[in-house]
């Protein structure tokens, strides 16, 4: 049997405590976690490393060593929302606004979301990147049914758009239909969305959203899933329930 170094037994200590709860957030200091293992300063930082590889902490140069909060994300989350869904990690999402503006119906790319606005006389689109810390989590499109969203284009577009629809406008789905599509790469935007995600493991989901029979907005995601595994409960039901 292999004998365990002493970082390999201070690495497994580290991981039972913050497992127990004892260490929730954020780690003791460098200086004090030597004091706690009696062991020197490059024995703690090469358990250190060692966890930092595995993903189970992470370091902020001047801040200290903090624990990583376990990131997966649910597409069929009821929640319908990135950045509620992300919310209950602890992973804050931030924004960046590539283009919004107003485009006739036929000039969106997807032709199962063009199908829901076919009667609209213009849409109102925001292209957004979705970042979690430094890493970009999914590449955005929005499209918005002007007569269900007066206003629109002054928006604040810098939190959740769920937040916005429901607060706001007072609009909540009775029905939501998913589609989810492997990135198609002879597609010229599927490219250009995994250049941006500096990812070609991801999926693209296609998500209409339905009030009395009508979609009054749909969004396309392209969603990166090499970080970010997607995961999910389902709860057995009778025949036909669900959504669709």
């Amino acid at each position: 049997m292999l004998k365990k170094t002493l970082a390999a037994s201070i690495r497994e200590e580290i991981r039972a405590r913050i497992a127990e709860g004892v260490w929730e957030e954020k780690l003791p200091s460098e200086p004090e976690l030597v004091k706690i293992f009696e062991a020197s300063r490059e024995t703690v930082r090469k358990a250190l490393g060692m966890l930092e590889a595995e993903g189970l902490i992470y370091r902020m140069h001047g801040k200290g060593t903090f624990v990583e909060a376990p990131l997966s994300f649910n597409p069929l989350s009821g929640a319908l929302s990135i950045t509620e869904e992300l919310a209950r990690t602890r992973h804050p999402v931030r924004n960046t606004i590539l283009e919004s503006g107003w485009l006739a119906p036929e000039k969106i790319p997807s032709a199962f979301l063009r199908s829901f606005f076919e009667d609209a006389p213009r849409v109102f689109h925001l292209k957004r990147l979705r970042l979690v810390r430094t890493d970009v989590l999914a590449v955005e499109t929005s499209y918005f049914r002007e007569s269900d969203f007066p206003g629109i284009e002054t928006a604040d577009f810098n939190g959740s758009i769920h937040g916005l629809m429901n607060g706001t406008y007072g609009l909540a789905p009775d029905r939501v239909k998913n589609r989810f599509h492997a990135l198609d790469f002879r597609i010229k935007e599927e490219r250009e969305a995994a250049k941006a995600l500096h990812s070609r493991q991801a999926i693209r989901v296609e998500r209409a959203l339905v009030l009395k029979r009508e979609v009054y907005y749909a969004v396309s995601f392209t969603l990166r899933t090499d970080l970010y595994p997607l995961e999910f409960i389902q709860l057995p039901g009778r025949t036909g329930e669900g959504v669709v």
